[in-house]
């Protein structure tokens, strides 16, 4: 596998802060950490678990530059297997590739970088997921993800407590700002039709954004709305509305979509957020769309968590996703990119 075609750029990519190889139990187990080890990026690997440790954008409290390797010392908890179905998702090619080489203070330079790697992984059909940091960085995924995926754009699934379309957060870009850039971007990275917004909660938006979200014709499912319909229905239509008529289907899950008494870690908690086991299901629905390209979990800050509950929701939530994608990841059925 490290001998096939590498990831060619220079100083993008740095080694995980942690790397989690000790806890691997019993042999006839495969851990969870065991299977995604630290490795180069390369096309020979199906998925990657990918740290992008940049959270200069956040506007109320930080620390979600942590996230990665609190999410990797999660991974040691769990296994491949699934007891419901009887089946392991380890043979999928997977590895940890390390965490973007970010620099806190540039975040121009941060983003580009981050750019040019997701770049490099959607054009192989590789399915990340990247671990924030703050939501930032959901710009330069899509941004990457439409370079490789063509001008058909991407469908995006956002599940968020908010809409994140705000112009500027006291006159700077922010965490909240990255699908309202997309939206605006000129060549279009999404569109509001195939944009869908799912646990968005009460006193926490402004009438500006309700409203600019109704505009561009993106379907927003409020919190209360996926709990009196249930999980299933909402997904179903979420994917049958962001897919249509794009090329790739992209997840981007900001942990304060959950209820705080399973997410505590975040800048924003919010208490009355989706319960966890509905957002498990639904990346696994999502997952094994054929469009489906990748995900991020973001705004996990370990310095706020409460006994690490939080990173091992995002570690679940990863899981269930990758998990999604081994059930119909093959070589043959790679999303197709278009290449260059």
């Amino acid at each position: 596998m490290a001998n096939r075609n590498r990831y060619p750029g220079k100083g993008h990519l740095n080694p995980p802060g942690r790397i989690v190889n000790s806890l691997k139990g019993d042999p006839a187990e495969q851990r969870a950490n065991q299977w995604l080890e630290w490795a180069p990026l390369s096309d020979a690997l199906d998925v990657v678990l990918l740290g992008m440790p940049f959270d200069g954008a956040s506007t109320v409290r930080t620390g979600s530059r942590h996230a990665p390797d609190a999410v990797r010392q999660a991974l040691a908890y769990y296994t491949t297997f699934s007891t419901r179905d009887g089946k392991s998702m380890g043979h999928l090619k997977a590895a940890d590739i390390g965490d973007i080489a970010v620099i806190a203070t540039n975040m121009a330079e941060s983003f580009r970088r981050m750019t040019a790697v997701m770049e490099w992984i959607f054009r192989h059909g590789i399915v990340p997921v990247t671990i924030g940091g703050d939501h930032s960085i959901a710009w330069p995924i899509l941004e990457a993800a439409t370079r490789a995926y063509g001008k058909a754009g991407v469908g995006v699934i956002h599940f968020d407590a908010h809409h994140d379309l705000r112009e500027a957060h006291f006159g700077a870009e922010s965490s909240g700002v990255p699908f309202r850039k997309a939206l605006n971007f000129k060549d279009n990275p999404i569109r509001g039709k195939n944009l869908v917004q799912i646990g968005i909660a009460d006193f926490c938006n402004a009438p500006a954004h309700y409203n600019y979200a109704k505009d561009e014709g993106i379907r927003v499912y409020s919190n209360i709305e996926m709990r009196e319909r249930g999980i299933d229905a909402v997904v179903e239509e979420a994917i049958a509305r962001a897919a249509k008529g794009v090329d790739a289907l992209y997840v981007s899950v900001d942990i304060d979509a959950l209820d705080h008494s399973q997410a505590p870690g975040t800048a924003a908690p919010n208490a009355s957020g989706l319960d966890a086991r509905d957002v498990q299901r639904a990346l696994r629905k999502i997952a094994g769309h054929p469009k489906c390209i990748g995900l991020d979990i973001v705004e996990i800050s370990p310095p706020l968590d409460l006994n690490e509950m939080t990173a091992n929701t995002g570690a679940m939530l990863a899981l269930n996703f990758l998990y999604g994608i081994s059930q119909r990841k093959t070589k043959a059925n790679r999303p197709k990119t278009k290449r260059r």
